[in-house]
């Protein structure tokens, strides 16, 4: 039999994660990274039988790691806490594994939901995919050093699509999909001022509105109605808000190591006029 561990990072997600961990009922263990929670998730995770890794991770890929690091399965399937594995995909993951293996990974198909609503085309950007590489032999992905989407990197050869979808939820509603956008570009801020990728306001729209365009127009966002609509707007405004707040970032460290030092230099004035 081949061993399937199932993989997931939480940040203070406890409302989702119970959902989350019954549906992988079927792995042969579940590991769960708790990247500094305040709130029930480590409890609910050893409730359902998970290993626990607490801890301060502040890198995205750092949690990733530690997660594999922990796995003890030969496959790990990689969940996240507001998604969820129906029936259906979790015979379709063991049969492949265990009788038709063609690769040494594989992407499963995201199916977007914004409450029960689901939300097929349109999706660009950062706020979702619609494709990921999530089912993969252990050792074989790493992430780039990044706190929030951090591109993977796989070795061993793919074994393409599955057929079965993760359902994902963005929101209860519009207001959850905003809610999302706030913490996404929060975080590619701090990304962006770590790597001293600043860009000025006008560069910053221009991505926006080929996000929108992208999302709309070239992935179909139309066919959504209105929903796709918003859906694009809130997309196209990632860049926007991620560069003007890379610049704060930049800002506040800026202050923070003056105001480090101002005891320093006070010192040093006082010491040579003591002499």
């Amino acid at each position: 039999m081949v061993r399937l561990s199932a993989l997931v990072c939480v940040q203070n997600q406890d409302a989702q994660l119970a959902e989350c961990l019954r549906r992988l009922s079927f792995c042969d263990e579940i590991v769960v990274v708790a990247d500094r929670c305040t709130d029930r998730s480590q409890e609910i995770a050893r409730r359902h039988g998970a290993i626990v890794i607490d801890g301060i991770f502040p890198l995205e890929s750092h949690r990733k790691a530690a997660g594999v690091e922990a796995c003890s399965g030969e496959w790990v399937l990689e969940v996240d806490p507001d998604e969820v594995v129906n029936a259906a995909l979790a015979w379709e993951i063991r049969v492949t594994l265990q009788m038709r293996q063609a690769g040494d990974w594989y992407e499963l198909p995201i199916d977007n939901y914004v409450g029960e609503t689901l939300v097929r085309d349109g999706w660009a950007g950062a706020l979702s995919a619609r494709r990921e590489p999530r089912l993969y032999k252990r050792g074989l992905k790493a992430w780039q050093p990044r706190r929030v989407n951090a591109p993977a990197v796989l070795a061993g050869q793919s074994g393409g699509a599955l057929t079965g979808a993760i359902r994902r939820t963005l929101g209860r509603d519009l207001g959850g999909l905003v809610d999302r956008l706030n913490r996404l570009s929060a975080l590619h801020a701090e990304d962006l001022a770590d790597d001293g990728r600043l860009a000025g306001v006008t560069v910053g729209m221009a991505q926006g509105v080929g996000t929108f365009l992208s999302a709309f127009v070239a992935r179909g966002g139309w066919r959504e109605g209105r929903l796709g609509l918003l859906t694009a707007l809130l997309s196209a405004l990632h860049p926007l808000l991620s560069q003007t707040r890379a610049r704060d970032v930049v800002e506040a460290r800026r202050a923070a190591v003056a105001e480090a030092e101002q005891p320093i230099r006070l010192r040093q004035v006082v010491g040579l006029s003591g002499r």
